[in-house]
């Protein structure tokens, strides 16, 4: 049998039975149930069949024995203690070592003797101590828990007519991602053509190219939703990854995830998964307190971790919460200062300006350097890549009580809407996420308070921020001409003045790298409907 095209098939259903596993261990560990070993058994021996059907050895040997040990744990016939769980932890990353070397380039066998060896031999003594031991369940101090189920639709219970074939199919993400690039391309030119049908005034034209537009926003709008995925596909595998830390550590943690259902576009989740891992990391490394430290605060020993996604307007918040002991101030402070990053006799911090020192290349209050921080690069990672993915990332951290770090995502990286604006002779994109109310600047809305300019609107000052000043630009004639834009982030607001607006428009995301260390201004490019380039303003950056 040709086994390379099948292979692609092989490594995502394996990895789904791989997820199954670990998730299946975790309930197990911490108190378990038959359910649990049921769902173990179940993925464990597909794993098997699917190994021995595509002719990989290692796969299927290995497989076969977890599944004759977990087959004396489901007939009570075995006493589940701390080893048997390390050892099916171990062999569970063993099959995905050998899942990912068998469907590689060159395929490859890995060598899972030891493994084996080992899953036998656990086997056998517990097999012994089952003899004078009643049967018992294990459980761990270390708990891991996920508070909420999955999504309506993910449960094996049948439908009471599952009679109704489900009409699925499997397509490569590449696929998906091609006819997004191809639907945006179309964007690009239906804005042309749109520009043209204007200049000509023919009305046939015109009327043509309004429905050729209806199509295509259809269109956009199918492929858009056929690439939502539901985020619990990221998020399922990060208990296991608390679970490890957090023993590696020796810190008890619950972890909560909350929000599963929440849907984001593919491409958006796979870019997420590394920015969220460096949170929780740094998390259980930084915030939360051993078991005597909490308990000596006044604290329960085990400390609690939340992972949360939410939908907020046209945008995602992804939230890690921890009850630890914040970020402290008087150990940022001093580095800051030694750094020269703050003004020598600076005595405090405001939360945006924290988020822009912890957010360094480099920067660290660790007192020395481990497997798992210490370095200066997990926030500065997580910082970095939600700015190139167009969002932006908000702190509030309370001393002794714990942090909250958010990541404001928008719900695709490909096709978005915005606000045109012109300032001198170019053309930015505001993305209408942030965007609140436009007004027309006059001399009575332009104040100053406490040595700053605002601008009144209504009863409210908001801090004035002209665009021209942060791309470079000689101040205009006038301070007072010019439009406002009413921007907002997060709980905090303000008036961006530009030259003149030039219409709302839906816009091609271009993904680009800043320079590096240099101050972030723009979270991407877009091309305009006569061809023109236009950059697209970062809102974080502005705040």
């Amino acid at each position: 049998m040709d086994t390379d095209r099948y292979a692609k098939l092989f490594l995502t259903e394996s990895r789904e039975n791989l997820s199954e596993m670990n998730s299946a261990l975790l309930d197990l560990e911490r108190g378990g149930s038959d359910t649990a070993v049921a769902r173990l058994f179940r993925a464990v021996h597909t794993m098997k069949g699917m190994g021995a059907a595509m002719a990989y050895t290692s796969v299927a040997e290995l497989s076969h024995e977890m599944e004759s040990l977990l087959d004396k744990i489901r007939n009570t016939t075995l006493v589940v203690t701390r080893p048997i769980i390390d050892t099916l932890f171990a062999a569970v990353d063993a099959l995905e070592q050998a899942v990912d070397l068998a469907t590689g380039a060159p395929p490859q066998e890995l060598d899972v003797k030891e493994i084996m060896a080992r899953v036998q031999q656990a086997s056998a003594e517990a097999t012994s101590e089952a003899t004078s031991e009643p049967p018992q369940t294990f459980t761990s101090e270390f708990a891991i828990v996920s508070v909420d189920k999955k999504p309506a639709g993910d449960s094996a219970t049948p439908a009471p007519n599952a009679q109704k074939t489900a009409r699925h199919i499997r397509i490569d993400a590449k696929r998906l991602d091609t006819l997004m690039n191809v639907v945006g391309e179309l964007v690009i030119a239906r804005d042309r053509i749109q520009k043209i049908a204007e200049h000509i005034g023919d009305e046939s034209l015109l009327e043509a190219t309004l429905r050729a537009s209806q199509i295509l926003a259809n269109l956009q709008n199918e492929i858009m939703t056929s690439r939502m995925v539901p985020v619990w596909q990221v998020f399922e595998r990060f208990p296991r990854v608390v679970r490890d830390t957090a023993r590696a550590l020796g810190k008890e943690v619950e972890f909560k995830i909350e929000g599963r259902g929440i849907e984001l576009d593919r491409s958006m989740l796979d870019e997420m998964g590394e920015p969220v891992l460096h949170l929780l990391r740094n998390s259980l490394d930084h915030g939360v307190e051993t078991p005597d430290e909490r308990e000596k605060a006044g604290k329960p020993r085990m400390a609690t971790l939340i992972l949360t996604a939410e939908r907020d307007r046209a945008t995602v918040l992804i939230r890690v919460t921890d009850d630890g002991r914040g970020i402290d101030q008087a150990r940022v402070l001093p580095r800051a200062v030694k750094l020269g990053l703050v003004e020598k006799g600076t005595t405090k911090l405001s939360e945006q300006e924290l988020v822009s020192i912890i957010s360094r290349p480099g920067f660290s209050t660790a007192e020395k350097v481990t497997e798992i921080s210490g370095r200066g690069v997990g926030f500065d990672i997580v910082a970095t890549r939600v700015r190139a993915l167009g969002g932006s990332l908000e702190v509030h951290t309370d001393a002794g009580l714990g942090t909250s770090v958010s990541m404001r995502l928008p719900m695709t990286l490909a096709i978005s809407r915005a606000l045109l604006a012109r300032v001198d002779k170019e053309i930015y994109a505001i993305p209408l996420t942030h965007v609140l109310e436009t007004f027309s600047l006059s001399q009575p809305m332009l104040l100053e308070s406490k040595g700053r300019h605002v601008v009144a609107i209504r009863d409210d000052l908001f801090t004035a921020i002209w665009l021209r000043e942060r791309v470079g630009l000689p101040p205009a004639a006038s301070a007072a001409s010019g439009q406002v834009v009413l921007i907002e982030l997060a709980e905090r607001k303000a008036a961006l003045i530009v030259d003149e607006f030039i219409g709302q428009q839906e816009i091609v995301v271009k993904q680009f790298d800043g320079v590096n260390g240099s101050k972030t201004l723009f979270s991407g490019a877009t091309i305009l409907g006569d061809g023109s380039p236009a950059l697209i303003v970062d809102a974080s950056s502005l705040l």
